[in-house]
């Protein structure tokens, strides 16, 4: 259960700063917050059946969701910018 709970905790983190990385990095930071996300998610529910408290598990949660939202912002912002920019040499050319 603790194992569960800081695996999330550490692959959101590395999701967050992938995600801060830049615009390769975005690529691959979306899928990792993901996994992160659920490895928190499934943390927390043992500890609530268990009774136990939570915290690792909910911060991985907040970090998950925070990195999720970052990465996804970035993803798509960076894909918007590639079609602007091979519209714009296409147009050129």
């Amino acid at each position: 259960m603790k194992g569960l709970a800081i695996a999330g905790f550490v692959v959101s983190l590395v999701g967050l700063v992938l995600s801060f990385l830049g615009t390769i990095f975005s690529i691959v930071a979306l899928p990792v917050a993901i996994v992160g996300l659920v490895l928190a998610v499934m943390a927390g529910k043992k500890f609530k059946a268990a009774g136990e408290k939570s915290g690792l598990a909910t911060a991985g949660l907040v970090i998950g969701i925070i990195a999720v939202v970052i990465s996804a912002i970035l993803f798509f912002t960076c894909g918007i910018c590639a079609l602007a920019l091979v519209g714009a040499a296409g147009a050129v050319a």
